[in-house]
């Protein structure tokens, strides 16, 4: 008989998508995060902090990284 090592599954605190929007004729990304992600404006990027990691966005301009951050619901760290 044989044992099944279980392990456990951690929901993905990041997920990025990218597509072509015909509509706009642009490309899209599409960033979900869950709760326990930060958010921030640094240097120009926006940055997500999770499980002691950093992921970075950009570079952007200081105004849309504040402006990305500000859509996001988030207040942007100088």
């Amino acid at each position: 008989m044989k044992t099944a090592a279980k392990s456990a599954k951690v929901k993905t605190a990041i997920r990025v998508r990218q597509k072509f929007d015909e509509t706009f004729i642009t490309h899209t990304t599409d960033i979900r995060i869950t709760p326990e992600v930060d958010v921030g404006t640094i240097d120009g990027f926006l940055s997500f902090w999770t499980q002691g990691r950093e992921i970075r966005i950009g570079p952007l301009t200081p105004e849309q990284a504040e402006k990305l951050a500000e859509d996001l619901g988030y207040d942007a760290v100088v």
